[in-house]
């Protein structure tokens, strides 16, 4: 491969990890986010009760 074409791969293929990385944290967080308002419903936890503690 040339060294223009090399780098261009590479490039290219920093960009594809760095979206698989982004979307996999991006799933992750849903994914716990669900988790929490699952667990606080419950315990009954309410939006007021969060608020009031704050």
């Amino acid at each position: 491969m040339e060294g223009m074409t090399y780098l261009a791969v590479a490039y290219f293929g920093m960009l594809v990890a760095i979206a698989l990385w982004t979307w996999t944290v991006v799933q992750r967080s849903r994914r716990l986010d669900e988790r929490l308002l699952a667990m606080e419903a419950a315990a009954g936890k309410t939006d007021a009760e969060d608020n009031s503690k704050a």
